[in-house]
């Protein structure tokens, strides 16, 4: 059954359920806001929104990082992936939020030490820090496309 969501990107739009994402602890700095809809603007792009269900002001830009970066592997522990019911990294759907300047969205970077990890199957979800210190909140991406050789992290 489609749920109408009010938005500040998209104006007011209807979602399907399985869009419908539970964060438990919300995300960090909004721990508040425990639902969201992961909203896909048109299958060309590479980015996703992540849309508070309930403050139309609140959305972040999604990317997954195996679209501008050879291998990323966040280090994170099993006890954070169980409570959104994964057993392992690899059983989760990784998105890293994007941040792009007005003034040159060419600079616009992924935050690899603050991971979005998803659980498809039972819609729950969890920002999580990443233990690795190779993993910088703002990676340009832009660079990282440009750059093949340079596509390690």
């Amino acid at each position: 059954m489609p749920v109408t969501l009010h938005t500040k990107p998209f104006g007011t739009i209807q979602v399907e359920d399985r869009q419908i994402l539970n964060f438990p602890q919300g995300l960090l700095g909004f721990e508040k806001y425990t639902e969201y809809a992961l909203i896909e603007e048109n299958e060309e792009s590479p980015f996703k929104w992540l849309q508070s269900t309930k403050e139309p002001g609140l959305a972040f830009i999604l990317i997954q990082p195996e679209l501008f970066l050879n291998s990323y592997v966040p280090l994170v522990s099993e006890e954070e992936l169980v409570e959104i019911g994964l057993s392992s990294l690899s059983e989760g759907i990784i998105f890293l939020i994007v941040t792009i300047p007005h003034e040159n969205p060419r600079g616009m970077t992924a935050n690899l030490q603050g991971p979005v990890i998803i659980n498809g199957k039972n819609g729950k979800g969890k920002q999580l820090i990443s233990r690795d210190e190779n993993h910088p909140i703002r990676k340009n991406i832009i660079e990282m496309m440009e750059e093949p050789s340079a596509q390690k992290v």
